[in-house]
């Protein structure tokens, strides 16, 4: 099962001196993130008696208040953990730190390492930074000893979670660095961090790089408004996990005092991620040798912050969010008249588009290939393989005008479309006008003929006729045509001495809907690591973008294999699930390592409304798509070279190794059986 955890960061408008006014800011926070159901909240850095303080810190005043209302906070956290920042005098000398006051008690304080110093920046002024490594017994006024220094806290439902203070995490050399790899999968940091234009998105890939570096959850808060300086702050907040930002708050508020961002996190993405990091193993054993000083000790805190709500389910991990403003790098394209000009949304199908173009060409050119083969069924797989292979040589043909192009392409490129009586006027149409469009040399065959040869010699043989009409004759008949289709395609690649293109996608390949030897022939298979998602959204894209005019007719055919008679109206999606569907089942299998139950628990509520509250429809769905997975990882063993363009591949030389020869996770789905008839 996986580990939830629901946390929060908020950030806040603080006066300094305005000690009544800051307490009460403070508990609406803490009351808003009980309200929700928070279990760990960060506050900002010196939240408590407002950050420009400048010599009022050398007041006694200002620490004894301070300390007071962290006091009287304690009884607001029963049930929470809070972060909460303000100066703390330790054997004389002043330190900047966050405390952790968790279920109504302070377990730990946590002082700045790395102090903000130039420019407007002056903390050492009143400040001391903590040596990493040391950790020491802090003397309450009333009596307590608590652990002061570098530390690491451990709290049922919250599992490790650590703390570095604004300039820390700014540091080629992080604190929070050691605490992750001591275990910490949270990493909070308090911030007091002053407006400057453009900073907000500096923060931005500060906090991503961190979380994706660090495999861990970061949570980064900043101060609001104007506290007693002429410094602005402008309330920056974020929640990152593994290189996303998955909350973003409100900047710049004026008529609200208090913004919050919270979610319910999954812990063991970031489990699994160090776990398959090789470098990462590497990082923890240097620091078990002590290579980066002594570990931090870990304090226990005693409670139960366990959250029951599962994680929101991550969005299709296909679609990736278009950047705020254009890429410069890919700007030389435009200049060069190779594209038009394009928007930030443009940008992923783009890059999606060059690095397989890119791919396509390195492959010929050191190979010493002169040109390309493909099976044009109509259909979007061999479709988008076309049309990657057509850009290609626009690429590498800059100076070559569109008729040159043409004539360039059907001397190096050459498809086919062999169709039966199973095979529909649409694709056929639609495959013509794409390679015309294209300029590939095109070549129409009927190979209905030589399928009826092999049914009279298959007869011959073994005394039976195959018919569609006998259930178990469904898959022979289907896969004599790929098949055959496949030793023709070779034999015009071979003529031709060109590379022969396999058409398989990346959802086809995770659940071995392909024929071997068949659709899988060929020595190079381009979209293998692209989803039938992501296929569609591409050739959409594409279409609009390039203004490729033969790919309406192919956008708007339901994909299908067209091996069945035309009557039984056959589609992939019959046949196996809606793709939607599963390339999120895929993903949470394979990258997140999630049993049949975990999958289920966290993509049902995002998929209750497409199945229409039918959950034992998307339970069918999971217990189909892992028995498919597991009985096709011997297609896999023998797909061809393909190129890794996604957050994952399935190549079992590379990526997913997974075992032939198992059992398909009975026990589990039985488990999975068991929860939804619960459920319903």
């Amino acid at each position: 099962m996986s580990l939830t955890a629901h946390i929060a960061t908020a950030s806040i408008n603080q006066t300094v001196g305005d000690w009544t006014g800051n307490h009460q800011r403070i508990s609406a926070a803490i009351a808003e993130a009980r309200r929700r159901g928070v279990r760990l909240l960060a506050l900002p850095e010196m939240v408590i008696p407002g950050y420009s303080l400048g010599d009022r810190l050398l007041m006694s005043g200002t620490l004894k208040r301070s300390w007071s209302m962290l006091v009287s906070l304690r009884a607001e956290t029963v049930g929470m953990v809070v972060i909460i920042g303000l100066p703390v005098q330790h054997n004389d000398v002043l330190y900047n730190v966050a405390a952790v006051l968790a279920d109504g008690k302070l377990v730990g304080l946590v002082p700045k390492e790395n102090l903000a110093t130039g420019d407007v920046q002056y903390e050492n002024r009143w400040f001391a930074g903590w040596p990493h490594t040391r950790v020491e017994a802090f003397r309450t006024p009333e009596g307590e000893e608590i652990p002061f220094g570098g530390l690491v806290f451990e709290a049922k439902g919250l599992s490790k979670f650590a703390i570095e203070i604004c300039e820390d995490g700014w540091k080629g050399i992080r604190p929070g660095s050691s605490y992750t790899l001591a275990g910490a999968t949270l990493l909070a940091n308090p911030s007091a961090s002053w407006f400057v234009l453009g900073k907000h998105r500096v923060r931005r890939q500060m906090v991503e790089q961190i979380s994706r570096e660090d495999h861990c959850v970061y949570l980064y808060n900043s101060l609001l408004g104007c506290d007693a300086t002429r410094l602005v702050f402008d309330g920056s907040l974020f929640i990152a996990q593994e290189g996303q930002t998955i909350r973003e708050g409100r900047r710049l508020l004026f008529t609200e005092n208090i913004e919050m961002v919270d979610v319910v996190v999954d812990l063991e993405v970031c489990q699994r991620a160090r776990m398959e990091e090789g470098s990462w193993r590497q990082q923890c054993e240097a620091q078990l040798r002590g290579d980066f000083g002594p570990l931090p000790p870990t304090i226990q805190i005693a409670g139960d912050f366990t959250t029951a709500a599962p994680a929101p389910s991550p969005g299709p991990y296909w679609i990736t969010e278009p950047p705020e403003s254009p890429d410069p790098s890919l700007q030389w394209l435009v200049d060069a008249g190779l594209i038009k000009q394009f928007t930030p949304r443009d940008l992923p199908h783009l890059e999606l588009e060059l690095s397989l173009a890119l791919g396509l060409r390195e492959y010929v050119k050191k190979c010493h290939i002169p040109g390309f083969a493909l099976a044009l069924s109509g259909g979007r797989d061999s479709s988008m393989c076309a049309l990657l292979i057509g850009r290609m040589f626009r690429y590498d043909n800059p100076d070559l005008s569109a008729e040159a192009l043409k004539a360039h392409i059907r001397e190096h490129f050459v498809c086919a479309y062999m169709g039966t009586d199973n095979s529909g006027s649409a694709t056929r149409s639609a495959a013509a006008a794409l390679s015309a469009e294209l300029g590939a040399d095109h070549l129409d065959g009927a190979i209905q003929s030589t399928m009826d040869v092999h049914l009279d010699v298959f007869e011959q043989m073994t005394g039976t006729r195959l018919s569609w009409d006998e259930p178990s004759h469904d898959i022979p008949l289907q896969n004599v045509q790929a098949r055959l289709r496949g030793g023709l395609i070779w034999m015009i690649a071979n003529v031709r001495r060109f590379l022969l293109i396999s058409t398989s996608n990346k959802s086809e390949a995770a659940v071995g809907y392909t024929t071997m030897d068949g659709d899988t022939s060929g020595g190079l298979s381009p979209i293998s690591d692209v989803p039938k998602s992501l296929v569609t959204l591409w050739l959409k894209w594409a279409a609009e973008y390039h203004g490729v005019e033969s790919l309406q007719s192919v956008i708007v055919t339901p994909a299908t294999a067209e091996l069945r008679p035309p009557e039984d109206g056959q589609t992939d999606e019959d046949d196996l699930m809606p793709f939607f569907v599963l390339d999120q089942l895929m993903y949470h299998f394979v990258q997140l390592g999630q049993e049949p139950l975990d999958m289920f628990r966290a993509l049902w509520p995002s998929l209750t409304e497409r199945y229409r509250g039918d959950a034992r429809a998307f339970a069918a769905h999971i217990r189909k798509f892992v028995r498919l997975v597991c009985f096709a990882q011997w297609k896999r063993e023998r797909f061809a070279i393909s190129f890794r363009v996604t957050a994952f591949d399935l190549d079992p030389k590379t990526g997913f190794r997974f075992p032939p020869v198992q059992a398909p996770f009975s026990e589990e789905l039985a488990e999975l059986d068991a929860y939804v008839e619960a459920l319903t």
